[in-house]
């Protein structure tokens, strides 16, 4: 671990009031402007689309929330913004801790090599970089529970950051390259114990909205309008379509399923230290099972109240210059989206893409089991990824019009 320096900027984000409603992120008066002396670390699978096609959706989350770990690992003493993308993350890295996010992602992209034969591109680009090319870096603190804040963002410049760190002629300026192996310390936390959880009412929908104009208050306009529209399709509006809940939760200790927490938490694909990950992660396993079915607290695990804890700090619904959830819907209220979203498309609002499947993933992050630990949520089959093709496809063709 690299000795932290020191910067004035770099409590920035710690201290940023959080607010509560998610319907909030459509406000101006929630976000801050973060400071020009920050960096955006980009991190996403390359062929993602690909891999999933090949049926390796697990792999490509693991990739995206596995940096998303080694980064906090890594500067375990600052609260700093992120976001999951789904095939990759977005990580807004203060000024004296570089070295440390630098480090943490170079370990992720040797352990996407290494563990799991796959491509991870990461490049850093300074937050002043995005905002010369005329798209500001807003943040918010999003309170989703008692124990977890997740970061919104607002103003375009984390896809300015994107489109540098994937330019293949510009992006070689910003590029990271693997270490030589990955440390699986820096993966302390990272977690891929739960089974699928099955849709309970009819579809599990990964849906990204995006508004089209580039005017700010418009956008917060048409924002408004989307989740307003969304929570119509529902009698319990939004609240009543998050994709995990406990009856749905189920671990599982079969050695197929611990395989990718295995692979990120050992470094490898294989061998000993692979196979003894899974044994010992399938024994933890069942332990959990019978803390949760006798409802027993050992130190900070409360077997009576952790899968409570686990709904309440998932990450189902977020922004990050657009809306990104993931819904359990039923066939009525899937029908019901689509037509408001088409709507919404047909009148230039905005583009949108969706991918429908029976079930949502979770991996998760723990730092403590007393609350601190955060759920990211994806639908099966490559949700997001999926979607966000779709939405590519919409982008293109409203440019072709």
């Amino acid at each position: 671990m690299l000795p932290p320096q020191r910067h004035p900027d770099d409590g920035f984000y710690a201290a940023l009031p959080a607010f509560d409603r998610f319907e909030d992120i459509a406000e101006a008066g929630v976000y801050a402007r973060v400071p020009d002396s920050w960096h955006i670390l980009v991190t996403d699978v390359r062929g993602s689309t690909q891999a999933i096609e090949a049926g390796r959706y697990k792999d490509v989350n693991a990739l995206g929330v596995s940096t998303i770990t080694a980064v906090v690992n890594c500067i375990p003493d600052l609260a700093f913004p992120y976001v999951f993308g789904g095939d990759g993350a977005t990580i807004l890295v203060p000024p004296g801790r570089l070295d440390n996010a630098v480090l943490a992602a170079r370990n992720a992209l040797a352990l996407a090599r290494d563990a799991f034969g796959l491509e991870l591109r990461a490049g850093i680009v300074p937050v002043s970089t995005a905002r010369a090319r005329g798209n500001d870096v807003r943040v918010a603190r999003y309170r989703v529970s008692r124990h977890v804040t997740l970061a919104m963002f607002e103003g375009g410049g984390l896809a300015v950051a994107e489109s540098l760190v994937k330019d293949p002629e510009h992006g070689v300026a910003f590029a990271l390259a693997p270490v030589d192996a990955a440390d699986p310390a820096v993966f302390e936390g990272f977690e891929c114990r739960w089974r699928p959880i099955q849709s309970r009412k009819h579809r599990v929908l990964s849906l990204l909205v995006a508004a089209t104009s580039e005017t700010p208050d418009l956008q917060r306009q048409v924002y408004r309008r989307v989740l307003a529209g969304i929570a119509a399709a529902a009698h319990l509006g939004i609240d009543g379509m998050h994709p995990v809940d406990v009856g749905g939760l189920s671990l599982s200790s079969a050695a197929a399923d611990l395989r990718v927490e295995a692979a990120v938490r050992s470094g490898r694909a294989a061998g000993l230290r692979h196979w003894w990950r899974r044994v010992r992660t399938a024994w933890m396993t069942r332990v959990g099972r019978l803390l949760f079915r006798r409802r027993i607290r050992v130190k900070d695990f409360d077997g009576a109240t952790y899968r409570d804890d686990l709904v309440a700090n998932t990450d189902f619904r977020k922004f990050d210059g657009m809306l990104r959830m993931v819904l359990d819907v039923s066939e009525a209220e899937l029908r019901e989206i689509e037509r408001f979203l088409e709507t919404e498309r047909a009148a230039d609002a905005i583009v949108y893409g969706l991918h429908a499947s029976g079930a949502a993933l979770i991996t998760c992050f723990i730092r403590d089991y007393a609350g601190d630990h955060v759920h990211f949520v994806d639908g099966s089959d490559g949700g997001y990824a999926l979607a966000a093709r779709e939405l590519k496809r919409r982008w293109k063709e409203r440019a072709a019009d």
